[in-house]
């Protein structure tokens, strides 16, 4: 599967796409629907992290 020019390339690629759907997959499925929850859960985890970082370095200044 080394090509020599680009019909070649596009003509295999266009082999293994036809192998593909033959075969049952689809080379390009519908996009995904947005989930607004995973951003919140990333920035949620970040703002605990950074607390907890300066929460422990504040803590090396502090005298109990």
């Amino acid at each position: 599967m080394s090509a020599q020019s680009v019909e070649e390339e596009l003509a295999e690629l266009a082999a293994l796409v036809e192998e593909a759907e033959r075969l049952g997959f689809d080379p390009w499925p519908p996009a995904k629907p947005e989930r607004p929850w995973a951003r919140w859960a990333i920035g949620s985890f970040m703002i605990i992290l950074m607390v907890s970082a300066v929460s422990k370095v504040m803590f090396r200044f502090v005298s109990i």
